[in-house]
């Protein structure tokens, strides 16, 4: 017979090896090593609190992780996108979207997708920018992912708004560090500057934090 370490280990590559086949459709950014990554921390991370998604464009990222906290029957995942695009997805630029051109909102395709993953139970879309969404939360998070505008001025605007609310022991994840030039600037700043968090690892560009407790500080 197997040994429970074994079987362990195989349920967890299977349930990679799934969720990579069902996720490959859903048009994105994230690696998929990444985004089991985020399902990990919605379905296993530290704390009480919610799980916010800032950018979420068609949802890839958002159905990893409330694939997550849908098997541990955790919290939902709140979502905040204006679901306008990015500059650079915009028509006539380096990354212009043809469902954008011709809807103008990601916002159809990503209840698409999020349905199609059977995961619309476990995720709560809030069409707002990350700064007017901000204006009406008093929850606290326990991951926070922040994926939304990339430049140096967005991620920190993004940082400041939302990080007040994660819990200590609390996680924030942010994409694209080493290879976004705003995403980068911000990231070795704030560690370089802010000893209130400590770096649990970088998986290929998905830097996440752990927010101290006041005894580890």
């Amino acid at each position: 017979m197997l040994n429970t370490t074994l079987m362990f280990r195989l349920r967890t590559v299977l349930d990679f090896y799934q969720m990579s086949i069902r996720t490959k459709e859903i048009d994105g950014y994230l690696d998929d090593v990444q985004g089991y990554l985020l399902a990990l921390m919605a379905e296993q991370g530290p704390g009480v609190g919610e799980i916010v998604e800032i950018g979420s464009f068609k949802g890839r990222s958002t159905c990893w992780l409330a694939h997550g906290t849908k098997i541990a029957g955790r919290e939902h995942v709140t979502a905040i996108d204006p679901f306008t695009g990015s500059p650079e997805h915009q028509p006539g630029m380096s990354c212009a979207d043809m469902d954008l051109a011709a809807q103008g909102s990601t916002l159809p395709i990503f209840r698409q997708n999020v349905r199609k993953m059977d995961l619309d139970l476990h995720v709560a879309p809030i069409v707002a920018t990350s700064e007017d969404a901000a204006k009406d939360w008093s929850r606290p998070i326990r991951l926070l992912f922040i994926d939304g505008d990339h430049s140096y001025d967005g991620v920190k605007r993004d940082f400041e708004l939302w990080s007040r609310h994660v819990v200590a022991g609390g996680l924030i994840a942010f994409h694209d560090v080493g290879h976004w030039d705003g995403v980068t600037r911000f990231y070795r700043e704030f560690m370089a500057t802010n000893n209130s968090y400590e770096e649990v690892l970088d998986l290929f560009g998905l830097a996440v934090v752990e927010k101290k407790r006041l005894a580890d500080s």
